[in-house]
């Protein structure tokens, strides 16, 4: 061989050096924990958790949304201290004009004993106000110290998505549904072609109002109700058009006031002139 030495470097294999790059990635992508506004915001927020290491400070940024921080309470500064990159309503020298900020960097110290101050034995409750557009919102926080490594660097707040909102898909009328209406009007033209019903006649009007209820999906008897015609001559309507049975739910529908005389009975057709 005439070459007897090689590079150290060069025998990493090119899936080495992409699972190192891998690994940079996620480290990088960890460093940035991103949440969304409503989860720390709103009627459906909840406390989030904020760790702070030593050494290691963790920051918060409202850049993502857009919104201005007006103020903020550290209720435990005794493990604490925060700084903002602007000026602070209460805090600074600074005009009302120019008050606000979009970034806090939050470090951890060692424990000051302040006169007075309880212990935040659940850590030291954050609040931010924050301004868009004229209206104000209140973010919370639980700071905390972290052990171990750092998990992350910062924590970005960001905006909702809006939901796309799904497509309305017309509810699939059953097949028995349209299988009764489709029989209901072949016994309609066969009552017509037996001269037993005319077009004109308000029957006719409410038999075309159950056929357009039933194929919609309507159950048959409420149709059957609402459209001003008995079970009877429904039945009667799709025997004619070929419908041997007839199935239907159980339903207490009072169609006394519709009765138009029994579906076998010359009746029909007295009913059917009026």
């Amino acid at each position: 061989m005439k070459l007897r030495y090689i590079d150290s470097f060069s025998l990493i294999t090119p899936c080495a050096i992409a699972s190192v790059l891998t690994l940079n990635q996620v480290v990088l992508a960890n460093t940035i924990r991103q949440v969304a506004a409503s989860q720390v915001s709103g009627e459906n927020a909840k406390l989030q958790t904020v760790k702070v290491w030593p050494g290691h400070g963790v920051s918060i940024s409202f850049y993502r949304t857009g919104e201005t921080i007006k103020k903020i309470w550290l209720d435990d500064p005794s493990k604490f201290v925060f700084d903002v990159d602007g000026c602070l309503e209460g805090l600074g020298r600074c005009s009302g004009k120019s008050t606000g900020a979009g970034f806090i960097h939050i470090r951890r110290i060692e424990k000051v004993k302040i006169p007075g101050l309880p212990p935040a034995s659940y850590g030291a409750h954050m609040t931010v106000i924050t301004e868009a557009g004229g209206t104000r919102k209140s973010y919370h926080f639980r700071i905390v110290s972290g052990t171990g490594a750092p998990q992350y660097s910062q924590i970005e707040i960001i905006g909702d998505t809006t939901p796309n909102k799904p497509e309305q898909v017309e509810p699939k009328v059953s097949y028995l549904a349209l299988s009764d209406s489709r029989y209901i009007a072949k016994g309609m033209q066969v009552a017509l072609y037996k001269q037993w019903i005319t077009v004109d006649s308000k029957l006719w009007k409410r038999l075309n109002q159950l056929v357009e209820l039933r194929s919609q999906g309507e159950e048959l008897v409420i149709a059957a109700s609402n459209a001003g015609v008995s079970m009877q001559l429904v039945e009667k309507l799709m025997s004619l058009g070929g419908k041997r049975f007839i199935e239907m739910p159980p339903l207490n529908v009072d169609t006394n006031n519709t009765q138009l005389g029994q579906p076998t009975s010359p009746n029909l057709v007295v009913e059917s002139k009026r």
